[in-house]
């Protein structure tokens, strides 16, 4: 069987066209649920979580001129990536993601990217559907199954 692309990854950007204060993001990780740690901003999934799906619902990159930015307290940024890991998350995970980055794009009064073009939730919404169906499609599996982890571990190369 050939896998072209798992969908480990799905995500949302925020983009500036100038550059802001990192100042302006914690109060908003916050409201929301985030942890910002020191380095990472994920909202962490709470109670039991099978050992082969991921620990986190969103995970926040944050970069100013294409450079990740580590601290929250001073600083700018210009660049938000909203990360979903896709495929190591139940399916029923999709829609705390897309209410999270539409909250978080309306409170910093920006547009939500995807791939380049500007979106809403509803778009967001069928696309990940589509994703579902070509996974199951593909490998028989769900979004967040064992069965899915165990083919994406395959997939790379061991040493």
């Amino acid at each position: 069987m050939k896998y072209e692309h798992l969908y480990e990854v799905e995500q949302v950007e925020i983009h500036s066209q100038v550059a802001r204060p990192v100042a302006e993001l914690a109060p908003i990780f916050l409201k929301l649920g985030f942890t910002v740690h020191d380095d990472v901003v994920s909202l962490d999934r709470r109670g039991r979580i099978p050992p082969w799906q991921h620990s986190s619902v969103v995970e926040i990159e944050i970069l100013l001129c294409g450079e990740e930015v580590f601290d929250f307290a001073e600083g700018q940024w210009d660049t938000m990536r909203i990360k979903y890991l896709f495929a190591s998350l139940p399916f029923e995970l999709t829609e705390k993601f897309i209410e999270i980055a539409f909250s978080i794009g309306k409170d910093l009064s920006l547009p939500r990217m995807y791939a380049g073009l500007e979106i809403d939730e509803q778009w967001l919404r069928q696309r990940l559907g589509w994703i579902r169906q070509k996974l199951l499609d593909q490998t028989g599996e769900e979004a967040g199954s064992e069965g899915l982890a165990i083919i994406i571990h395959s997939q790379y190369p061991r040493r």
